[in-house]
């Protein structure tokens, strides 16, 4: 049921130097395209099939089609793949059968000529005219345009095309048009003469004469406003001469399944069949119903299975996602995205990843991975602090080492690369981050122990990773700013371990101080020093004692402290409360040192009167509990021996501190442990304690 059994990926995944090879259309018109390898590794999109049908109709001459046709959409969406493959078609007779079936647009064709210009040839001397009659091999037919450069009208367009069916196709316009505003021609410039000479040529086609002739124009609005505008005259004008506008096309419709199909015919040669798929998406949504049952997701099983028939081998989420990025400034939206699934892909084959996923999720990205790294940083560059502090950094990263503490897998880091993946959007009003049920939802696969994502990952990660923030409606997502774990964890490993000892004595003394009658012990002393510890007669003193890996005799002291237990002369006077691993009083006072940290916050946070339901004063008290569980979990693990005198010299006993409610009396402790080796007791008026006395002393 894995990816490397069931799916195998096309040789040009592997290979980096055809992974970015982005075509362009002066690779149709030198005919450096296969058209059959072409068509193997491209879905017709239903942009693509409508730009195919209604140009063929036109060179038929069947209908009352469009003369004109604007492919729309940002770059990178398909536009000039679009035009590739409409001249493929138009040029191979052959092909077009083989491609679109034996009743095909276009299937009583022979010939069709395809010419074009693209905009990138800033440096055609004789203009568009000129470079699409050199084509036609009628270069002399516009002669009287060239020296000077002037626009050809209407009837010298109609004079140059008629007669065969023709496709015109013009890319990349606007940049050419922002290059020759600089090309003074007369009392104006290039640009004006070419946005006359392509309104001229509009309108020609649109005649009775040029029924079978077109015109492709790809735009280019997003990337080249000055350009595109130059365009838009010359469509508007077309508009104001003609009763019928251009016919506005979008290649690929990034909102529906169009984009599964895309990036399975290009990246995959075989994959399963329907069976297989639908055995997986169950098996998810097995997962998922279990992870409902649970409560800690909303997903439906049901849809959840739909969406996987319909995504596979990718996982749905991908799509929604993407469109959260795709428009980005420079990421080039279909193309973009199909160079980073193949990375993504490559990745996964040749790391053995492959040979464990069933479906390729969002989060499958390996960000130690320079090549993947590379792209996520052209999709978001702010983001780059983000991913190697929290998220990967050769084992090093927040999200690394908490997967390894908890031996959880990739389980942290997949949470990680998730919101990370939600969060790559960086223009106004997009929408950043997911909420905690979504992330749940996305995680959900078989084998994956989701009870406890949420708890010890999802919880914990906005406590620990530095760039991770919470909006007012609760999405968990990444910015390049720090948060209130960045400002805690500065303001904690500013403290010195004195100023640290100082505050958990404090807490400590709230835990343990004798109460009246104070019949256990009097005086307490927290992590003294030896020869701060004064002892009186007539009070019994608690020492709390860092524990030792050193110890002497049966205190499990450490030398010092025993040799000082057994050299006083008032032994009943002392109580030793420590414990049994050594150094783990660090974990104590790292903790302590992360409580001062987030009350100094909180207290600042009240000095600027910021709002009670604020975020960050939300997650700063969220926290502040988290630090004290962690304090109190400590402690805990930290003292649990009890060290007392007996007859016979120090004995020991645990010890177990619990708190029950959030409440915890450190001398009750004490006494009911005392109590339960019969070295201490209330009971001081029966005659079971008085005969108990006489006998010891008479």
């Amino acid at each position: 049921m894995y990816l490397k059994k069931l799916c195998k990926p096309r040789e040009s995944v592997f290979n980096k130097d055809r992974r970015d090879v982005v075509l362009a259309l002066s690779d149709l018109l030198e005919s450096k395209i296969d058209g059959n390898s072409f068509f193997d590794e491209n879905f017709i999109t239903s942009g693509m099939k409508t730009l195919i049908e209604k140009t063929f109709g036109r060179l038929e001459g069947s209908g009352d089609q469009a003369s004109t046709f604007l492919l729309t959409q940002a770059m990178g969406g398909g536009k000039t793949h679009n035009m590739i493959a409409l001249g493929l078609l138009a040029l191979d007779s052959d092909l077009r059968i083989r491609v679109l079936g034996e009743n095909s647009p276009g299937k009583n064709l022979q010939t069709v000529r395809v010419v074009g210009f693209n905009g990138r040839q800033s440096d055609a001397p004789l203009g568009v005219w000129g470079a699409i009659a050199e084509q036609l091999g009628k270069k002399e037919a516009f002669n009287e345009y060239y020296s000077p450069l002037q626009a050809p009208g209407e009837t010298a367009w109609i004079n140059l095309l008629k007669g065969e069916p023709t496709i015109i196709m013009l890319d990349e316009l606007p940049p050419y048009m922002e290059y020759v505003k600089s090309k003074e021609i007369g009392n104006s410039d290039l640009s004006v003469v070419t946005t006359t000479a392509l309104s001229n040529l509009l309108v020609a086609v649109n005649k009775a004469s040029l029924s079978n002739v077109c015109v492709i124009i790809s735009d280019l609005t997003a990337s080249y406003q000055g350009g595109s505008r130059q365009i838009t005259k010359a469509l508007d004008n077309l508009q104001c001469e003609t009763n019928r506008s251009a016919l506005r096309i979008e290649p690929v419709n990034t909102h529906g399944d169009e984009l599964y199909h895309i990036l399975r015919t290009r990246i995959f040669k075989d994959l399963p069949d329907n069976a297989v798929i639908k055995e997986i998406a169950n098996q998810y949504a097995s997962a998922v119903k279990s992870a409902k049952e649970m409560d800690v997701t909303s997903a439906s099983p049901d849809s959840y299975a739909a969406q996987l028939i319909e995504s596979y081998p990718f996982h749905f989420s991908i799509r929604d996602l993407y469109a959260r990025f795709k428009e980005n400034p420079g990421f080039q939206q279909t193309r973009g995205l199909i160079r980073l699934m193949r990375t993504i892909v490559s990745s996964m084959y040749e790391t053995g990843s492959a040979d464990q996923q069933m479906l390729i999720h969002p989060y499958d990205l390996d960000l130690n991975n320079e090549e993947i790294f590379s792209e996520i940083k052209t999709i978001n560059p702010s983001l780059s602090e983000a991913v190697t502090h929290d998220i990967a950094k050769e084992n090093h990263s927040v999200a690394e080492a908490l997967d390894t503490r908890l031996g959880s897998g990739t389980d942290a880091q997949d949470v990680s690369k998730l919101i990370l993946v939600a969060s790559l959007a960086n223009i106004p009003g997009a929408t950043h981050g997911l909420r905690e049920s979504d992330i749940i939802g996305f995680l959900c696969r078989p084998g994956r122990d989701i009870s406890k994502v949420k708890k010890d990952i999802v919880d914990y990660l906005p406590t620990q990773a530095w760039y991770l923030h919470t909006s007012s409606d609760g999405r968990l997502f990444y910015k390049n700013t720090q948060n209130l774990a960045a400002k805690l964890h500065s303001m904690a490993t500013s403290y010195n371990r004195q100023s640290c000892l100082k505050e958990l004595r404090v807490y400590l003394e709230s835990l343990f101080s004798p109460v009246p009658p104070k019949d256990c012990y009097q005086k307490i002393a927290l992590l003294p020093a030896i020869d701060e510890v004064s002892l009186e007669v007539d009070k019994i003193t608690l020492i709390m004692v860092e524990p030792s890996g050193n110890t002497s005799g049966t205190t499990r002291l450490s030398k010092d402290w025993d040799k000082f237990a057994n050299d006083i002369e008032y032994k009943n006077r002392i109580l030793f409360l420590t414990g049994t691993h050594e150094n783990i009083l660090d974990r104590v006072i790292e903790q302590a040192a992360q409580y001062r940290a987030i009350q100094s916050i909180i207290d600042d946070f009240d000095v600027e009167r910021l709002s009670e339901k604020d975020p960050q004063r939300v997650q700063a008290r969220t926290s502040r509990d988290k630090i004290m569980l962690s304090l109190r979990s400590a402690i805990q693990e930290t003292f649990t021996t009890l060290v007392y005198p007996s007859q016979n010299g120090f004995r020991t006993t645990d010890c177990r501190i619990q708190f029950s409610d959030n409440q915890f009396d450190g001398e009750t402790l004490v006494r009911n442990t005392l109590e339960k080796v019969q070295k201490f007791t209330s009971d001081i008026s029966s005659d079971t304690f008085r005969k108990k006395c006489e006998t010891r002393l008479f």
